[in-house]
């Protein structure tokens, strides 16, 4: 006799998946085996087909399930996590390189031009003024699988296409670094959450709406001056960022 698992009365998908992930962390689907049929799983949990499909395509979003067409759904290996302290400037890259991950660019478009009245404020200049500054989006990827998507804007005083064709390896901050000066000193970053738009969706290889992380970032020289704006989408599950927080003494 099949036993239903009795679900608590929230959205049923939800609960799916919370339930879901509670089995694979405690090794009832370990990592890389393929779970039980959607007719199957569906009669385990007490809910219909559409709703599980919901929930799957939620944690195959999230990096926890891949789903093989024709095959079944499988739990993935085990999710390398970037860990983030946001009180100190360093690239994804370096951060990468430290865990032993190797990242890779793949995707990359450089455009010279006119910075936008929204990127002049966010570099601290006039809104009339007109500045010439490179454009550098780029989707990062680790073993084959998009991270993340980023977008840099860097005054071309700041900045030569041929730091980009020689030494680029997806960072612009530590191009920033080992130019020397301006040297950069300080960041000030805004940290949400927001749903993925067609473009970005794409370029990660997520679906429409699904959640990012999102920082967008100025980098501050030595001397207070607007290096770069940058602003940064992350695909949840690759990424744990902290803060070091002080108690403000009375």
């Amino acid at each position: 006799m099949t036993q239903h698992v009795k679900l608590l009365k929230s959205p049923l998908h939800l609960q799916a998946q919370q339930l879901l992930r509670e089995q694979i962390r405690d090794g009832t689907y370990p990592p890389g085996t393929q779970l039980p049929s959607e007719v199957e799983l569906a009669a385990q949990l007490g809910i219909s087909r559409p709703t599980l499909r919901a929930a799957l395509q939620h944690l195959e979003q999230n990096g926890a399930v891949v789903r093989r067409h024709g095959v079944g759904n499988f739990v993935s290996p085990p999710t390398p996590v970037l860990e983030y302290g946001l009180e100190v400037l360093e690239s994804l890259d370096s951060q990468a390189r430290r865990l032993g991950l190797n990242t890779e660019v793949a995707h990359l478009s450089v455009v010279e031009r006119a910075a936008t009245a929204e990127e002049l404020a966010m570099l601290g200049r006039s809104i009339e003024a007109s500045l010439p500054v490179f454009s550098v989006d780029r989707v990062i990827a680790i073993a084959g699988k998009p991270i993340a998507y980023l977008l840099d804007v860097v005054p071309n005083e700041y900045l030569r296409r041929e730091d980009l064709e020689e030494h680029f390896s997806g960072s612009v901050l530590d191009i920033l670094r080992r130019r020397g000066a301006p040297r950069p000193a300080a960041a000030r970053t805004e940290l949400v959450a927001e749903r993925a738009g067609l473009q970005i969706a794409a370029r990660l290889g997520v679906s429409r709406g699904a959640p990012l992380l999102k920082l967008v970032g100025q980098v501050y020289s030595e001397d207070d001056h607007i290096l770069e704006y940058s602003v940064g989408h992350f695909v949840p599950g690759h990424f744990k960022f902290h803060v070091l927080r002080r108690v403000k003494r009375t």
